[in-house]
């Protein structure tokens, strides 16, 4: 697999583009060059990068408030300094350029940590004043598309942004003035969650700025469905309500489908008999099994076809996860679950032995292709 992930590249690309003539020289690598906003880290630096923010800006909430500085009963108070931190963060970014220096990231930290500082105290007062979970929803989103397209970090809008979509499914889950329409509404805010993250994700003209939010609607969704394969019931004591997983198998499923097309180049290439068989292995999964399973193989799916390792690494790390949840909430002898777990690996090895028959182990790319 990997072979086909790394067999093309840009720098590839503009190589052959200018040998044959194509492209003037190093004009279109410039170009290229100047649009990027600024030098990414690597995945890793950035996360230990948030870590560090989100430890720094803990420490430095709990020091405004033993000096006397903020008072987590005056609402308008949390509010005010809040906003205050957002623009300290905002005018530090402008203050450490561009540049790949020490001084910018020290002051790319300091940004950070004082905009996680900005954003809590904002939500914590405007969630104190409503006195509601749905105030602190309102309050992170409007704190993030405030400051959405002014303060420039990706992390800190994926966290924004997860953050908005993870409170509301957390507020349709355990409100318990709901009621009973909590499966409808459940089910609703899923499917638009999956509506936008597939265009965002399909999409092939979507804003560089926009990736942390398509990242945040895959993540948020896989959130949803790992809160839904942990917990069967939700409410409060005697108001408990059970929301099955029917619907959302069924929306994965279609949605796998759909994406196996769209990785192949086009739904009419559903018709190759390898799509046919991942076709009807995909609606199987979604009759018997649980929808996490489905979503990781979408994630792994999405990221090979897009060349998204965060995508395939995610997938195959909360596959087992989602494994063990089911299998752990199937509710069935010890003994039920051993003959499951043997057919479930005869089967995934006679698929292996099929695959290697026809020869679509080596080269199903190019077959589903053609």
């Amino acid at each position: 697999m990997s072979k086909y992930m790394t067999k093309y590249n840009a720098a590839n690309l503009l190589e052959q583009l200018n040998r044959k003539g194509f492209v003037a020289g190093s004009c279109l690598s410039d170009f290229i060059i100047d649009q990027q906003q600024e030098k990414k880290l690597p995945l890793y630096l950035r996360a230990l990068a948030g870590v560090g923010a989100f430890v720094a800006s803990l420490c430095f909430i709990r020091f405004l408030s033993e000096v006397g500085i903020i008072n987590y009963k005056h609402e308008t108070g949390l509010i005010i300094w809040g906003l205050i931190f957002v623009a300290g963060a905002i005018g530090l970014q402008q203050v450490a350029g561009h540049d790949n220096t020490v001084k910018h990231s020290f002051f790319m930290q300091y940004s950070f940590a004082s905009m996680a500082v900005g954003k809590a105290l904002f939500v914590f007062g405007i969630g104190r004043m409503l006195d509601s979970g749905w105030g602190v929803t309102l309050a992170l989103l409007v704190i993030t598309c405030i400051t959405y397209h002014i303060y420039r970090m990706s992390i800190d809008r994926f966290l924004s942004s997860f953050a908005v979509l993870f409170s509301i499914s957390v507020n349709i889950l355990w409100d318990r003035d709901i009621g009973g329409s909590r499966e409808l509404l459940f089910n609703g805010f899923f499917l638009l969650q999956f509506a936008c993250a597939a265009i965002l994700l399909t999409h092939g003209k979507i804003k560089r700025n926009y990736i942390p939010l398509s990242y945040a609607f895959a993540f948020s969704l896989c959130a949803s469905v790992l809160y839904l394969s942990s917990h069967s019931e939700f409410g409060y004591w005697g108001h408990k309500e059970l929301i099955p997983p029917a619907f959302i198998n069924m929306v994965l499923a279609g949605g796998l489908v759909a994406l196996f097309g769209w990785a192949a180049g086009g739904i009419e290439k559903l018709k190759a008999e390898p799509l046919v068989i991942a076709s009807i292995g995909a609606v199987l999964l979604g009759l018997i099994s649980a929808p996490g399973i489905l979503l990781t193989i979408g994630l792994m799916v999405l990221g090979y076809a897009k060349h998204e390792k965060l995508l395939i690494i995610a997938g195959a790390l909360l596959m087992p996860v989602f494994i063990f949840l089911y299998y752990y909430n199937i509710d069935i002898s010890l003994l039920q679950k051993s003959g499951i777990l043997i057919g479930s690996g005869i089967v995934l090895l006679a698929g292996r032995f099929y695959l290697k028959h026809k020869g679509w182990d080596e080269g199903g790319v190019s077959c589903v292709q053609k």
